[in-house]
């Protein structure tokens, strides 16, 4: 339960660096005496720091921060104990502010660099009305009946006994069963919209503790959703609740017509989106989402639920000449398939919104949608998980019709 004992501290593992930018991880950047990126832990843009090297590989060095000679204004002293020692949040050190500059100049990198876009709308990151205590779901380490973590780097264990950005209910549940849960080895926790919606995983031998639920019940949107313990829920409900709102502002642009929720989860896009009178198909492929989608969706005789990969279905409905008004792509972290992107590109829908927590993924993916026949007109970051390096994105692309085109 203890950290890895550091190795001595040798004088040419001690370098003093620039800090240019941050990794995707959350690590500030330097560049070492040999060309190659060193990687510091608590860095800051801006800042000239001390590090120890603790690795040095073929491509990158990874450093320590020892000392910081030229502190950042952005810096504040992290409110959690275990800042630090813990990967969870990497972005504590940084002011409130400062972290949604950050975040935008992270998404704004990835589409210049890796999607190629000279001058890419990227609006002010959407700030979180509750930075802190808001994550309704956790996934910890078990050791002797002591519920964790373990660090990213030389994967050493830790004891939690409260993390500042879950929400309330997870953390009495972990004061509970702490030292006392010896028969597993991880825990999931996980917590709905209701105060009395949790699930506990696996099933405990404890007495007094529920566990072993199979679902929680969310609400989003002025639904509720059955949300099995395998599905997807996002993990900030305001922020979840915000991005729904934006997401049905762009689809409501598109001229009258069938709408497409591809990767569709269990239904919270479909839903709302059919509450505006539209026709909806929702596409799904993992069988706990759809199961909770078909329960979810079921009052609603306006959406069809296909279960399936949405770049098959997609495909099947490009060979029908299906016309779509607008299509919302919410696809996991690794994004599209290029299966899917040829599908959107053959449908060819007004709009399409496309949903990501993954900026290097959706770049990739929208410079593939803009060499087909779309154009970018937006993106929105938005700050679903405030203290962390991730950013959940909307982005919004226009048809280009053939006039256009030819112009």
């Amino acid at each position: 339960m203890t950290d890895v004992v550091a190795d001595p501290v040798m004088p040419d593992d001690i370098v003093e660096i620039e800090i240019l930018d941050l990794a995707p991880r959350g690590d500030g950047t330097a560049v070492g005496d040999d060309g190659k990126p060193v990687y510091v832990a608590g860095g800051i843009p801006g800042e000239r720091v001390r590090a120890r090297i603790y690795r040095r590989g073929k491509r990158f060095a990874g450093a320590d921060l020892l000392e910081i000679v030229r502190p950042s204004p952005h810096r504040v002293t992290p409110p959690c104990p275990l800042f630090g020692h813990c990967n969870g949040c990497q972005l504590q050190h940084v002011s409130a502010e400062h972290q949604l500059v950050l975040k935008r100049d992270l998404v704004v990198g990835e589409l210049r660099t890796t999607g190629g876009f000279t001058a890419p709308v990227v609006l002010p990151t959407l700030a979180a009305p509750d930075p802190w205590g808001y994550r309704n779901h956790a996934r910890f380490t078990v050791r002797h009946g002591h519920i964790g973590f373990v660090r990213r780097q030389r994967r050493a264990f830790f004891v939690v006994d409260h993390c500042m950005i879950m929400e309330p209910r997870i953390n009495a549940l972990v004061t509970a069963m702490q030292g006392r849960v010896a028969e597993t080895t991880q825990c999931n926790i996980r917590v709905g919209a209701p105060d009395d919606a949790v699930s506990i995983q696996p099933r405990l031998a404890l007495t007094d503790i529920d566990s072993g639920q199979t679902h929680v019940t969310e609400r989003l949107g002025g639904h509720d959703f059955q949300v099995s313990n395998a599905a997807f829920f996002q993990v900030h409900r305001a922020q979840a609740e915000r991005m729904l709102a934006l997401v049905c502002e762009w689809v409501r642009q598109a001229p009258p017509g069938l709408v497409v929720d591809a990767y569709a989860g269990v239904g919270t896009f479909a839903a709302a989106l059919a509450d505006d009178g539209r026709q909806v198909i929702a596409i799904e492929e993992s069988g706990p989402a759809v199961r909770d989608a078909a329960l979810n969706l079921a009052a609603q005789p306006a959406i069809s639920l296909r279960l399936g990969r949405s770049e098959l279905i997609l495909a099947t409905m490009a060979d029908e000449q299906l016309e779509v008004a607008a299509l919302v792509l919410d696809p996991p972290r690794s994004g599209c398939l290029p299966g899917a992107i040829d599908a959107v590109a053959r449908l060819r829908p007004s709009i399409v919104v496309y949903v990501s927590c993954d900026p290097a993924t959706l770049a990739r993916d929208l410079r593939m949608l803009c060499d087909r026949g779309f154009e970018l007109v937006q993106v929105q970051p938005l700050d679903m998980f405030p203290q962390t390096i991730h950013i959940e994105c909307i982005a919004v692309l226009r048809r280009v019709e053939f006039a256009d085109t030819a112009s």
